[in-house]
């Protein structure tokens, strides 16, 4: 977005952008899936550039993370793409980008949930489960490949 369109259209256009961050993850918790600029524009009564450019204002802003397309490749804690990390709840299955976000997915959702797994150190099966208010198996640990204050550098890697 232009440094030189007037204060009040930046307000204006910001808050658009958060409208539609809004309705892209109702879209996505109905759905399951992560909808395409074209998807959101037609459910937004919006241009498919509108969108782009409030989906490009989001990744600056780090509220979600684009592809080279400017698709949605990550609207966290869901993921837009295949993971190893398929998270099931009663709402309906859902796509988390790491361990952390399929714990996140039910807590966010305000449900129970699975997600079949491997750990991807020893290669050995098993499911983390949230339920109950906790946290299954016991004592499993999610490991960050980076600090925290470096996750943006290489958001895809973290």
């Amino acid at each position: 977005m232009s440094n030189s369109i007037a204060p009040k259209g930046r307000a204006a256009f910001a808050a658009f952008a958060w409208r539609l961050r809004g309705r892209l993850y109702c879209w996505i918790r109905r759905t399951g899936a992560v909808p395409t600029r074209t998807e959101l524009g037609n459910h937004c009564h919006a241009t498919v550039t509108r969108v782009g450019e409030a989906l490009r204002f989001l990744a600056d802003a780090h509220a979600l993370v684009l592809d080279d397309s400017g698709e949605i490749l990550m609207a966290h804690p869901f993921s837009a793409v295949p993971t190893p990390y398929r998270v099931e709840t009663p709402a309906g299955a859902y796509r988390a980008n790491c361990a952390w976000d399929a714990i996140a997915i039910p807590l966010l959702l305000g449900t129970e949930g699975r997600t079949p797994t491997t750990c991807p150190q020893s290669g050995a099966r098993f499911e983390l489960v949230v339920a109950r208010g906790g946290v299954r198996p016991r004592g499993a640990v999610v490991r960050f490949a980076v600090p925290v204050r470096r996750f943006w550098d290489d958001i895809g890697f973290t």
